[in-house]
């Protein structure tokens, strides 16, 4: 009777994290024509979604040092720029290494895997041999000082955050049967790491282009793609297409939390200077030796004291409950309108005298002692105005 797999879940992937999942050849004795084709197929693809030319070129490198390369050959390859070491030609050296068969009457109708790989490899050192720059000996040599960028470090960050969604996508590779997508929450692994909505964003792009393909595949539509996947059962793809949905759906979810916590831009405060800046008011008034204070302590203040030269009328604004007097173009505002009045002044020189000489105790009384009748202020100020105290 055969045992049931073992379902894929977080913690066998942090168990099997280090392992290499890249695809074995160890039982390609037993395989039929059928499976050998598709295992090659998906050995492929394996590395296309896993790996770049870049990253096997070390592959090539090994399988020609184990292929009678002489040492001054594998240099003249090494030097070559990486590019030139295309995904096909590490793919298949990282295959026969693992063991693939160098040929099979049915695959590539029965040639060998390595004649093509030396034709490539040729190729390669042939094109690439002016691109190695010429060094001049004799000039110091230069230091060299890597430049990381912020993008570079949420990059990095973000690729380690991903791990764990790597290895779930290698053991699916691996054992796609017994892969539970609904096992692994991606928002839970994620809210582990401490990602951000900058890391969710960057970690999105490693897997959106693939998720889009994966779904073009499942609709038949690319005989490319439709081929490529062709290994997987409508089951299987089912599930890969809902991980990666998941995946996508994680990372968005976490870019959405980000925007609703975002504590709102706190408004620059104006300078005061340039709140007054519009305030005419009269400076100075040589006959009464007065002289107005500078308009900005009035922003803040809970009272103004005001006389208006032309009219010899004295006020005060008093500031509304809860809130304190500012300016507003040419006006005062945040005043209460009942408390905030003016009075004449019969005798301008001697009472603006007193006023003078009085603290604060009593200014309280001090339009109460005028015999006059109180007119309430209309926030506006003039050119005829001395703006006498702030309290």
């Amino acid at each position: 009777m055969a045992t049931k797999s073992k379902k894929i879940t977080s913690q066998t992937i942090r168990e099997n994290k280090g392992r290499d999942m890249s695809p074995k050849w160890d039982t390609v004795d037993t395989m039929t024509t059928d499976q050998l084709l598709r295992h090659f197929r998906m050995s492929m693809d394996w590395y296309r979604l896993e790996s770049s030319g870049k990253d096997l070129k070390p592959k090539v490198i090994n399988w020609m040092s184990q292929n009678d390369y002489s040492k001054e050959t594998i240099a003249e390859f090494k030097a070559t720029k990486d590019w030139r070491s295309n995904l096909t030609m590490g793919s298949i050296a990282a295959n026969l290494l693992k063991g693939m068969p160098d040929s099979h009457p049915e695959m590539n109708d029965g040639r060998k895997a390595s004649d093509w790989l030396r034709k490539a490899i040729a190729q390669a050192i042939e094109e690439g041999k002016y691109d190695v720059e010429e060094v001049d000996e004799n000039a110091p040599a230069k230091p060299i000082i890597p430049v990381t960028t912020i993008q570079d470090r949420l990059r990095e960050t973000s690729g380690k955050m991903a791990e764990e969604i790597d290895y779930a996508l290698d053991a699916f590779t691996m054992d796609p049967e017994s892969f539970d997508p609904k096992a692994i929450k991606i928002i839970n692994l994620l809210r582990g790491k401490d990602a951000k909505a900058a890391h969710a964003r960057i970690i999105k792009t490693f897997y959106m282009r693939t998720y889009e393909e994966v779904q073009e595949a499942a609709e038949g539509n690319c005989e490319q793609l439709k081929e490529a996947y062709g290994h997987l059962s409508k089951v299987q793809m089912k599930k890969l297409i809902s991980f990666y949905h998941e995946i996508i759906s994680a990372c968005d979810m976490l870019g959405q939390e980000a925007k609703v916590n975002r504590k709102p831009r706190a408004k620059k405060a104006v300078p005061k200077d340039k709140i007054v800046a519009k305030l005419k008011y009269a400076k100075t008034n040589e006959p009464l030796k007065l002289v107005s204070i500078n308009p900005a302590d009035i922003i803040g203040s809970k009272e103004l004291w005001v006389y208006n030269i032309k009219s010899r009328k004295i006020g005060k604004y008093v500031a509304s409950e809860y809130l304190e007097l500012g300016v507003k173009g040419t006006s005062i505002i945040g005043y209460n309108e009942n408390l905030s009045v003016q009075k004449t002044l019969r005798k301008p020189e001697d009472q603006l005298k007193e006023f003078k000489a009085a603290g604060k105790v009593q200014l309280r009384k001090y339009l109460d002692d005028i015999k006059a009748v109180d007119i309430k202020l209309n926030g506006r100020i003039s050119e005829d105005i001395i703006l006498l105290r702030v309290q």
